[in-house]
């Protein structure tokens, strides 16, 4: 049976949607088994509409490291917001200036560089009713090549088609992750069959997958049941779960460039 570690990708009251506390979730994960968590809440204008989350995920230094014996990982789940792969508030300034800055300064910058790793989602943005499998397929190809980001959030769950040979080789090129998301599991059969679809091709590529909960709230911390039967069902290489340990999760995630 298939099992994980961590589980990459909760939220907590600062995503704006969700119901728990980082104390709350880490209770629950530490009653699952699970190692660590990543703290991975909501960052664009789909959920939060401007930065509101931002100075307290610029504060993790507020948080033990180890909350009830599981380890507490430094994530973002950020906004892909076009087809240009461009990341949530990309073209807006700091506030203010650090020191050494010579030039204006997306928020995005050190934020994205102060986490153990970042999660890039498709939500919703303007303009995406007029996508093509060509810009899709272009758009998670830039996305892949940013070195800020680790994992592509629920690609099943986006409603954007993409040719998955060429996403799954930019993947393989760059060591990056794709994410299978057990909330995905929600949605309709279509979805499912989606999710399914890029498992398999990552299997063929030798693509690293991170199974996650997407929690949005306590209880369904480390509940990835249903995406971890899908790859059995399968037979997805058990070493290409990226989080099957702490210690894999970790080295998938210093193999990302």
């Amino acid at each position: 049976m298939y099992s994980i570690q961590v589980d990459p990708h909760t939220h907590t009251l600062f995503s704006g949607h969700a119901f728990s506390t980082i104390g709350e979730n880490a209770a629950c994960a530490a009653k699952m088994g699970l190692r660590a968590i990543g703290q991975a809440d909501h960052y664009g204008p789909t959920f939060t509409h401007d930065l509101p989350g931002w100075g307290s995920m610029m504060n993790m230094k507020a948080l033990p490291r180890v909350i009830d014996g599981v380890t507490i990982l430094a994530s973002v789940e950020i906004d892909i917001v076009d087809f240009q792969g461009h990341l949530a508030f990309w073209d807006q300034e700091m506030p203010f200036k650090r020191p050494g800055d010579t030039h204006p300064v997306s928020p995005n910058d050190p934020l994205l560089a102060s986490r153990d790793y970042a999660i890039a989602s498709v939500h919703r943005f303007p303009g995406m009713e007029e996508n093509t499998l060509a810009k899709n397929t272009e758009m998670y190809c830039r996305v892949l090549e940013n070195p800020a980001i680790h994992i592509i959030g629920h690609p099943g769950r986006a409603g954007l088609r993409f040719d998955l040979d060429t996403v799954c080789r930019c993947a393989k090129e760059h060591g990056k992750m794709l994410e299978i998301n057990d909330h995905s599991f929600d949605s309709p059969a279509d979805v499912t069959d989606e999710c399914r679809r890029i498992a398999c091709k990552c299997a063929q590529w030798g693509v690293q997958v991170a199974v996650s909960s997407d929690a949005h709230s306590a209880w369904f911390v480390g509940q990835v049941q249903r995406a971890l039967a899908m790859l059995e069902e399968i037979s997805f290489p058990p070493e290409l779960i990226a989080n099957r340990t702490l210690e894999s999760f970790q080295a998938a995630v210093a193999a990302c460039h």
